[in-house]
């Protein structure tokens, strides 16, 4: 099991594939094996690089109070560093995103292209109440109600949570997964997104590379406006509007998989 010291912890990281570099960044108490889906796609086209942020999965918990947003782009990049690669394409979904774009302006020699999934820069009163609710709820409720009742409304679609096989699936997926993210680290996290939440707006011009924003159509958490948004701070950006909720890379896998594929290889050939 790969495991790289960087920055004081001990990070847990995956790599498969050959190519060029994707680096793939997770959002808020997940783990890299959510990226299962698209590690499978990508790799027979690009070296994937998916990791645990710090206090998931089996990356380490450090006891600060605060996981900051500029801090885990650190670690990205201390991992990147740690495995020899010079410059890589980022995939960041939700809270991921965030750390992909402060991994762009802090090291921008690192990043060769950015994919924003589900993202934002500046989130509103609704946004920040949610977080809040569920750092609240995670030290509250079990660990299988946290997923079912707390997160799955907001994660995904009204289309998906319609077909009860689709929700027990997802739920089985989910528990079968033997590192469960503990409450004190989505709180961490959580205080480091919020302090992150709309101080990076006025520096997003300063992101230079290709840039694909992504975003579900039916997303609550993260809706299509915040990625408009997005596209029109940062140069270059191509917004594009698919099916689903906020987990829309889980529920239109194929589709999200081949939008990216295709943006990854357009950046290549230039």
């Amino acid at each position: 099991m790969p495991f790289a010291v960087v920055n004081q912890i001990r990070i847990h990281y995956e790599v498969s594939g050959q190519g060029a570099p994707v680096l793939m960044i997770n959002g808020l108490s997940a783990p890299s094996v959510n990226w299962a889906l698209q590690a499978k796609a990508l790799a027979p086209h690009f070296q994937v690089i998916t990791f645990d942020n710090r206090g998931v999965g089996e990356t380490d918990l450090p006891s600060e109070p605060v996981y900051a947003t500029a801090q885990m782009a650190d670690d990205a990049a201390a991992l990147l560093q740690h495995l020899a690669i010079p410059r890589a394409h980022v995939v960041g979904a939700s809270m991921g995103g965030t750390i992909a774009m402060e991994l762009a302006l802090r090291h921008p020699r690192l990043v060769r292209s950015l994919t924003l999934a589900c993202t934002w820069a500046d989130g509103d009163a609704r946004f920040v109440h949610a977080i809040e609710a569920w750092v609240a709820l995670a030290y509250r409720v079990p660990v299988e109600e946290r997923f079912r009742y707390v997160l799955y409304p907001w994660i995904f679609s009204p289309a998906f949570l319609a077909k009860k096989e689709n929700v027990e699936q997802a739920f089985q997926r989910t528990l079968a997964y033997p590192h469960q993210t503990k409450p004190e680290a989505i709180e961490r996290q959580a205080r480091g997104l919020l302090a992150w939440n709309g101080t990076r707006v006025n520096r997003l011009g300063g992101i230079r590379v290709p840039t694909l924003v992504l975003v579900g159509k039916d997303d609550i958490l993260t809706p299509p406006a915040f990625s408009k948004f997005l596209a029109t701070k940062i140069r270059r950006a191509r917004l594009v509007v698919l099916p689903g909720g906020h987990g829309f890379f889980l529920e239109q896998a194929d589709l999200f998989n081949r939008t990216v594929l295709r943006f990854l290889r357009s950046v290549r050939s230039k």
